[in-house]
């Protein structure tokens, strides 16, 4: 067992969990288990809040028939469209999500559109994924 391993649950316990952000004992604003969010995050801090995160959309996700049966690629567009608009958000494509239940592969692609122009390259980009199950 590393030093790490020891450390974990009695720094989780002296922390303890906030999930909304606070102001500690220092004065200084903090999230999670004593996380202090002016000092920024290191990018492998970051990439695996990523994976986390992913890894729950995928798991909330799974409960739906039309999510679970499809391949992991397409399944992958949907975490991508919830990461960014929430599983709510993901959800308010219900013409796309018609047409992934039955395995559409066009109609789900031509449904995977916004009118925002910020982010309609990246809804393109997901819409070709759709269409073509290449990642």
């Amino acid at each position: 067992m590393s030093a790490v391993d020891i450390a974990l649950p009695r720094i989780e316990k002296e922390e303890g969990f906030e999930p909304q952000k606070y102001i500690d004992t220092e004065g200084r604003a903090t999230i999670g288990y004593g996380f202090q969010i002016d000092a920024g995050i290191t990018q492998n801090a970051a990439l695996a809040l990523l994976q986390a995160q992913l890894q729950d959309i995928d798991a909330r996700l799974q409960p739906f028939p039309w999510y679970s049966s499809l391949d992991a690629v397409r399944q992958s567009v949907c975490i991508d469209i919830a990461f960014n608009a929430g599983i709510s958000g993901l959800l308010r494509f219900p013409k796309m999500i018609a047409a992934l239940a039955v395995k559409d592969w066009e109609s789900a692609a031509d449904q995977c559109a916004v009118t925002n122009p910020e982010l309609a390259s990246r809804y393109h980009e997901l819409s070709q994924i759709l269409l073509s199950g290449d990642p």
